[in-house]
């Protein structure tokens, strides 16, 4: 196991990994098993649509998308409103959710 950011992360082989976005901000990569996709970075308007979009992707082929926020330093409201408030069915499975993911959405309900 490695460790980012102080939380115990898999490793994940390089063939097991698919790049779907990456930006001077934000990578998301879809890993083994298919559905699952891993978030490193910020979450910000200037990338969320792309996030939207990479989880349109995955949602469309495998039915389901997991998406594992530990690699996440920050998120904002368009952020949150991809993985949170989505429209879309179904939903996001979220997985080790990160700090910032957390205390937002805690704020966001609190309103």
């Amino acid at each position: 196991m490695a460790e980012r950011n102080g939380h115990a992360t898999e490793a994940v082989p390089p063939e097991a990994s698919l790049v779907l976005y990456e930006d001077d901000q934000l990578s998301i990569v879809q890993v083994t098993p298919p559905d699952t996709v891993l978030l490193r970075g910020d979450i910000d308007i200037t990338n969320s649509a792309a996030l939207a979009d990479a989880l349109a992707r995955v949602t469309a082929r495998w039915g389901q998308v997991s998406v594992d926020t530990t690699g996440l330093r920050f998120i904002d409201v368009s952020g949150w409103r991809v993985l949170l408030a989505s429209t879309a069915r179904p939903r996001p499975r979220l997985l080790n959710v990160a700090p910032c993911v957390r205390r937002l959405s805690d704020r966001m309900m609190s309103l």
